[in-house]
């Protein structure tokens, strides 16, 4: 399977020269190596921050300054519990224009083919559970008819390094010709 990149010029990121990133990384085991460039990026992104700790913080992170080729891609959701939830505190534009609506303060619980039996909670899910970046092929539930696939990575933050706090995700679609 192909994915279109989405358009993103060839920057190297922060701390890593992009042609050194080999694939897959034992942090995200169930990502392929042919996954889209922007998921690749986002984990090195992602990697550069984590200076010999388990999980970066949400503070150690500026994407508009860092990385803006990718803002449109990403997705910022905190990580609620008692009960458990995640709520979209950023969505980026590239995601919103092809998303039913922008979802920015919305509960995951509070939307249609979200809750916890679906793959996008699941997913998040894991990623609290594990504290590691979990790789998604959710199915595509927008308008766009233009949109075959969707993938993201979902990366765990934490203010205390222990627990995920926040959860970033990079997405990454497919489509048609």
């Amino acid at each position: 399977m192909t994915f279109y990149t989405n358009s993103f010029p060839n920057k190297e990121m922060p701390g890593r020269r992009t042609s050194e990133y080999s694939g897959a990384d034992p942090r995200a085991t169930d990502m392929p190596e042919n996954a889209p460039r922007i998921i690749h990026e986002a984990l090195a992104y992602w990697e550069s921050k984590l200076s010999c700790r388990k999980m970066p913080s949400r503070c150690d992170f500026d994407p508009v300054f860092e990385v803006p080729h990718l803002l449109p891609w990403i997705m910022l959701a905190d990580v609620l519990r008692e009960p458990l939830d995640f709520r979209y505190r950023l969505i980026g534009t590239g995601i919103a224009a092809r998303s039913r609506r922008d979802f920015t303060g919305c509960l995951l619980s509070e939307l249609p083919q979200a809750g916890p039996d679906s793959v996008i909670w699941k997913d998040r899910l894991a990623v609290v559970e594990t504290c590691r970046p979990k790789f998604s092929t959710p199915p595509y539930t927008g308008e766009k008819s233009t949109v075959r696939n969707v993938c993201g990575i979902h990366l765990p933050l934490s203010a205390d390094g222990e627990t995920v706090d926040k959860i970033f995700t990079f997405v990454s679609y497919q489509m048609a010709s």
